[in-house]
């Protein structure tokens, strides 16, 4: 997951107040970006999300960027950078093997629309 970190880090002083999704690889990637204020564009992103997809879905605020992330994996990982340290996502209390619902995923994205900080609900725990 280096390459989460690479893109995370860049936007450390790249976009901000904006949604934007990535859909494709390397050799054919397509993005779309959304205000902050077009909370339904940003969940359909979210609904249209699957495991086996690659397919991120970045909101890019002032304090950080939150991300969900399906990469053709199990399961949507979500992480929130501040650009010099990412974190990932878990329901508080919950195991380390324990994923986050597809509700859940969404409550943390669409909180970050208008969050003033990194959104709460979720516990965020040191990334590797």
């Amino acid at each position: 997951m280096g390459w989460l970190r690479d893109r995370l880090g860049r936007f450390r002083s790249g976009p901000k107040d904006v949604a934007e999704r990535l859909t494709g690889g390397l050799l054919h990637l397509e993005q779309e970006q959304a205000e902050l204020s077009d909370r339904d564009t940003v969940q359909r992103w979210l609904r249209e999300m699957r495991p086996e997809h690659e397919t991120q879905v970045f909101v890019h605020r002032p304090w950080g960027t939150v991300v969900a992330v399906a990469d053709r994996g199990e399961s949507v990982g979500v992480f929130l950078s501040d650009g010099r340290k990412t974190w990932i996502a878990a329901a508080r209390g919950a195991t380390d093997g324990q994923h986050l619902t597809p509700e859940q995923i969404e409550y943390v994205l669409l909180d970050a629309l208008t969050a003033p900080g990194p959104p709460t609900w979720a516990e965020w725990r040191d990334f590797p």
